[in-house]
């Protein structure tokens, strides 16, 4: 058994929803629409070849070469995903635009030196036993220049508001798995904002890893033995893609749905149970 940290997060979500997603690989039930995704994923397919290739060959890159690198990229992207357009928002050029000059701004921050020195969308696999491998794919893994034990980990993030669905515990899986592989643990995590060209940190100390630690086990040795069940709740259903085939989500809206004042027949004022 493999597990990510996708896995992972889906079953502690609803271990039915981890089943049809990753052991089942049924098919979604909702359609699936990649327009919101697009500047994140495009941003970051270009710091995965700047970092881990393009940056051994050209060590400064001019925003011309940037933006015609990442007009390749999107049309790859582009030609991969299901987009649906919405009727207002960014368009399909706008997205481009607006993703390379982000992409040099953080660069031209950094003066293109930092990520000499970087590695974007690094495999980590920890073997926990003979038939169970915890893995995961690191978006930057950095070390100082002048000391490579002092490592940061962080999570590229396409947001266009700073704080907004921060998941703390990914970068946690990340640090943990990193640490197990290496028994370096890193100095620091946290989150880059690519509209905004600025880091966030995330609260990093040994209670904090020993606690997630704990929990990823039990979780673990529950996806190995324990029966899969629904775990339905307003949280994890909302954008599930197995929603409207899944009778257990079903009935707990139905018990959490108030009365419409258009089912109470006329000249009754409520209902009596």
């Amino acid at each position: 058994m493999n597990i990510n940290y996708q896995s992972w997060k889906a079953y502690v979500e609803c271990p039915k929803k981890y089943f049809l997603r990753h052991v089942e690989k049924k098919p979604p039930l909702v359609p699936t629409n990649d327009y919101y995704r697009l500047y994140g994923i495009l941003v970051q397919q270009f710091f995965q070849m700047f970092c881990n290739i393009w940056r051994f060959k050209i060590p400064y890159m001019p925003i011309e070469e940037v933006r015609f690198k990442m007009n390749v990229l999107y049309k790859n992207l582009l030609a991969v995903s299901q987009v649906t357009w919405p009727q207002s928002g960014p368009g399909q050029d706008e997205i481009l635009e607006q993703a390379c000059l982000d992409t040099f701004a953080v660069m031209d921050g950094q003066n293109q030196n930092y990520f000499l020195n970087t590695q974007s969308e690094v495999d980590i696999s920890v073997t926990i036993s003979s038939d169970v491998n915890i893995n995961c794919r690191v978006d930057f893994i950095h070390k100082d220049a002048l000391d490579e034990k002092s490592i940061l980990i962080f999570d590229g993030k396409g947001t266009d508001k700073i704080g907004k669905n921060i998941d703390k515990n990914q970068l946690y899986f990340y640090t943990l798995l990193y640490y197990k592989h290496t028994g370096t643990m890193p100095v620091g995590i946290g989150i880059f904002y690519y509209r905004f060209n600025t880091y966030s940190p995330i609260p990093l100390d040994g209670k904090i890893m020993d606690s997630f630690q704990t929990k990823l086990s039990q979780d673990v040795t529950n996806m190995v033995s324990a029966p899969i069940i629904a775990t339905p709740c307003s949280k994890s259903c909302k954008y599930c893609e197995y929603r409207p085939g899944c009778p257990e989500s079903t009935q707990y809206f139905a018990k959490r749905a108030k009365p419409s004042k258009l089912d109470i027949p006329d000249g009754v004022t409520e209902f009596s149970f």
